[in-house]
């Protein structure tokens, strides 16, 4: 091979090194081009699905746990000193005498009413004067067809045996005065209440808007029902279903706090409590979520009283028994 022909090829071959480092660049080149990048195919953030993160991400009662939040604190208040309360069933708080409370029996006594001091003190009893006592279970205080009058509503509800066809009793007296306990009181009114579902077993009952409300104890749901308005010279009153619960238990007492903005049911192991804004009505609280506040551990839970300050009371049936109060904290 003579010099000049060598010089040619190894020209050639330089060529041809070049040309394919040129391709090769232009590909890479081309690729990169065509690849996606954060600038040439951005997309634009999702707005929040608010209504879907709040469905996922925040308990059902949170919107009306603020109605528990203030209870955290639960005390001994003292040990009840009657000895004829054995079956404490209903129990109210004085609107007239502060820190008197207003409790009767379940089956078993007649027709009495019993004065408990703030610390379980044995303050008397008095006879409710042509009462029945067939089953009372709860017992509510609060003004009455004299707006002007404290009246207590004994609720003679219970029917165990389903012998009562839907028609129960609630017995208005006016608030005597705990520090001079006559030996009996009169009956202000007899309301007869009809429930348009037949027999049931109440055992819960309290007043607001004018209206009795009363609730059934049952394991499975629990239903509430509303009387009509208590005008002057009501004896007798339709009862109108207004809620449907699933609570997991049995509602055993009930009561709305003084400034009626807390609902409260019982059970034996838990408090329910629903939030009540101004000018809803009770029907409409209670078809929220309910939040559970703290429940004193009792043999048989079935009486709840709110007292003045919003803080509640609690007591069972049996003897030797003591006054819970959960207090309303700051």
């Amino acid at each position: 091979m003579t010099r000049r022909s060598a010089l040619l090829i190894l020209v050639m071959a330089l060529v041809a090194v070049v040309t394919g480092l040129v391709l090769s660049v232009q590909e890479d080149q081309d690729l990169v081009a065509a690849a996606p990048t954060t600038t040439a195919v951005a997309v634009a953030p999702e707005a929040p699905a608010t209504t879907a993160v709040t469905q996922t991400t925040i308990p059902p009662s949170a919107a009306t746990a603020p109605a528990c939040d203030p209870y955290r604190t639960v005390a001994v208040a003292g040990a009840l000193e009657s000895v004829a309360l054995v079956e404490t069933s209903g129990i109210a708080a004085s609107r007239t005498a502060p820190g008197v409370l207003w409790a009767h029996n379940d089956s078993g006594d007649d027709a009495r009413l019993y004065a408990i001091g703030p610390s379980g003190e044995d303050l008397g009893a008095l006879d409710v004067a042509g009462g029945l006592a067939f089953d009372w279970e709860d017992l509510a205080v609060g003004p009455g067809p004299d707006t002007t009058e404290s009246y207590l509503y004994v609720g003679d509800i219970g029917d165990n045996f389903g012998i009562r066809q839907g028609q129960v009793t609630v017995y208005l007296i006016r608030e005597p005065d705990p520090a001079a306990l006559p030996e009996s009181v009169p009956l202000d009114r007899v309301v007869v209440l009809a429930s348009p579902d037949g027999a049931a077993d109440f055992e819960a009952l309290f007043v607001a808007d004018g209206m009795i409300f009363i609730a059934t104890k049952d394991k499975q749901l629990t239903s509430v029902y509303q009387s009509g308005p208590l005008i002057d010279g009501t004896t007798t009153s339709s009862l109108e279903l207004i809620a449907t619960l699933d609570l997991g238990g049995e509602v055993t007492a009930a009561d709305v706090s003084w400034d009626g903005t807390v609902i409260a049911f019982r059970g034996y192991q838990a408090v329910w409590m629903w939030n009540r804004a101004p000018g809803t009505s009770v029907a409409e609280a209670l078809a929220t979520e309910p939040c559970t506040a703290p429940s004193p551990e009792e043999r048989q839970g079935e009486a709840l009283a709110f007292l003045a300050d919003g803080s509640f009371v609690t007591v069972s049936e049996g003897t030797d028994v003591v006054l819970h109060l959960i207090r309303r904290d700051p």
